[in-house]
Parts: C-alpha cells; structure tokens; sequence
C-alpha cells in the first residue's frame, strides 16, 4: 500500500516537472518571438533604407542642383558612399539567428548594430544640419541677393531645425525602441536560462 503511494507520488511529482518544462520552453519561445519580432522589423527596415537609398540620391541629385550643380553631385555621392553601409547593416541584421545561437552571441551582434546606428544617426545629424545650411544660404543669396528678408531666414532656420528634430525621432521610433525590445527580451531570456541551471 505505501509502496503505491509512493509511485503515485513520484508520477504526480514527474507530472509536475514535465508541465514546468513545457511552461518554461513556452515562456523561453515566447521571449524569442518577441525579440525575434522586432529584429524582422528592423531587417526590412535596413533592406528599405539598401533600396531606396539609390534613387534617392538620383532625385536629390536633382533637386539640390539648384543654385549650383556640385549642391546635386554632393548629395548623390553621399548616397553613394551610405549605400554599403546599408548593405553592411543589412548583413549584421540577418547574421542573428535566434534559434541556434547563443544568447550572448546575439546580444553581441546587436550591440554592433546600435554602435553602428549611432555612428550613421551623429554622421547624418551632421550632414543635414551642414549641407541643408549650406545650401539654404545658396539658395537664398541666388533669389534674394544681400537683401535680408527675416521671415525668409526664420523659415529656411526653421527648416533644418526641424528637420535634424526629425532625423532624432524617427531613429528613436524605427531603430532605438526596436533594439531596446530585442535587448530586453535578451536579457529576460538570459535571466531565465540562469534560473533553469
């Protein structure tokens, strides 16, 4: 009689465990899911920026021509020289494989790529801010010579102000919160590993 108890006990007791294994695979697929959510909308985010990138110059190569032609050749040079750089951030993103590498080893590649972000956010706050000064300033002496029209000037300001604004956010919204999720979710699957050992 106790004997039967006892296996009653230790299957009951097994049950358990095989339940929390289950519960705990579930939660791990869960935070992966979620970083890996997020890691595939940063990936077609790079794979847009590769692709329109081109064009983009093409049409700035144009439009910034005015008032003078190296105003559209600096531009598309610009997007010239970002384009590998696309590439390269394209490539560090589909290097991560949630599935079978280590956590660590995806931490580190998304480390990599926030570096990288942050370089291209401060190298194109940078070049707005100058090439769109520059080339205001050109733009206003070609249609209104040294005639100073204020409201013009606060405008073509307010201009570049809220363009560099603009630049902050959108990286703030499209790349920082994304790797804030993927860092988050590392790290709670981190935790949770720990606490499985």
């Amino acid at each position: 009689m106790e004997l039967d108890k006892i296996k009653e006990l230790w299957n009951e007791v097994e049950l358990l465990k095989e339940k929390q294994h289950a519960g705990d695979e579930r939660v791990k697929e869960m935070l992966k899911n979620k970083g890996k959510t997020a890691l595939s909308k940063l990936i077609t985010l790079a794979k847009i920026g590769m692709i329109a990138i081109i064009p983009l110059g093409i049409f700035g190569c144009f439009y910034f021509m005015n008032p003078h032609m190296v105003f559209g050749l600096i531009f598309a040079l610009f997007c010239a020289i970002g384009f590998p750089f696309e590439v390269y951030g394209y490539r560090l993103l589909k290097s991560i494989d949630y599935s079978n590498m280590a956590v660590t080893d995806v931490l580190d590649r998304i480390l990599k790529y926030q570096k990288f972000v942050r370089a291209g956010e401060k190298f194109g706050l940078f070049f707005f801010a100058s090439y769109m000064g520059t080339w205001s300033f050109f733009r206003y002496k070609q249609e209104f010579g040294l005639e100073i029209h204020l409201s013009i000037i606060i405008f073509l300001i307010a201009i570049c102000l809220l363009g560099l604004i603009g630049i902050f956010v959108l990286y703030k919204k499209l790349y920082y919160n994304r790797l804030n999720q993927i860092k988050e979710s590392l790290k709670e699957l981190k935790e949770f590993e720990k606490s499985d050992e």
